[in-house]
């Protein structure tokens, strides 16, 4: 089965964390259509993209978990 989806970009590292959970069974067949970007330690957001990780890790509560998203 194939199934396309939009995703915001707000969720981004939530669905790609979900798809590698799931990666035996999943695969992204379309990786032309995908616009991810590797960001460079010499970029300016980069730093706060490692200060979120890490706000992530500790703070693990803040975030939501699978049971939390409304399917319907």
């Amino acid at each position: 089965m194939q199934l396309t989806i939009d995703i915001k970009e707000s969720a981004l590292d939530k669905v790609m964390y979900l798809l590698n959970s799931l990666k035996s069974d999943v695969k992204i067949v379309d990786t032309d259509s995908l616009n991810i970007e590797i960001i460079s330690q010499y970029e300016k957001d980069y730093k706060y993209i490692l200060e979120a990780r890490k706000e992530r890790e500790t703070h693990i509560k803040d975030y939501g978990t699978m049971s939390d998203i409304n399917w319907s």
